[in-house]
């Protein structure tokens, strides 16, 4: 049954982020809905489906995307497995902190990317970078990550009584 479920999880995924998470685009900066699955998926089932979870998400996404080859194919596991350490060992699970994780994930993910540009191109401007693409990349995938942490626990009262009683 998680074989259909993460399948279709990663069939899904894909199309729901090019189709309708850019409709939120501020500017060129769009919520990264993968990057927050992945970091759901560490955090509520653990690193070993994260990392599996990232490598299927991030070899998806570097192929049908026009970005850099293995880019997110190296970073997407590196979150899973991250989420999934910290969130089962490091972190006490409430509701508050799920969103500052998420910025946290972010801004090790965006570091990785800028680094690995950085390297393949000397010429990039890093405080540009920096500040007018890793900086509001982070803080917007925490502002998304809290709102569809809210909107799952909307739904799923269960699993938000289960993460404040953990």
């Amino acid at each position: 049954m998680k074989l259909f479920v993460y399948g279709g999880a990663i069939l899904l995924i894909i199309p729901f982020q090019v189709v309708v998470i850019h409709q939120f685009a501020i500017g060129s900066i769009v919520p990264d809905s993968i990057l927050l699955t992945i970091c759901l998926v560490g955090l509520w089932r653990g690193k070993l489906e994260a990392v599996v979870l990232g490598i299927g998400l991030g070899f998806l996404q570097d192929l049908l995307s026009g970005s850099m080859l293995w880019v997110n194919l190296i970073t997407k596991p590196l979150i899973g497995l991250a989420a999934g350490v910290w969130g089962r060992t490091v972190l006490s699970l409430t509701s508050w902190i799920i969103p500052i994780f998420v910025m946290g994930i972010s801004f090790i993910s965006n570091l990785l990317v800028l680094v690995f540009f950085k390297i393949h191109s000397p010429e990039m401007d890093i405080i540009r970078a920096f500040f007018g693409t890793f900086l509001p990349q982070v803080l917007y995938d925490g502002v998304f990550g809290a709102i569809v942490l809210l909107a799952v626990f909307l739904l799923f009262p269960t699993l938000y009584r289960n993460v404040r009683n953990l």
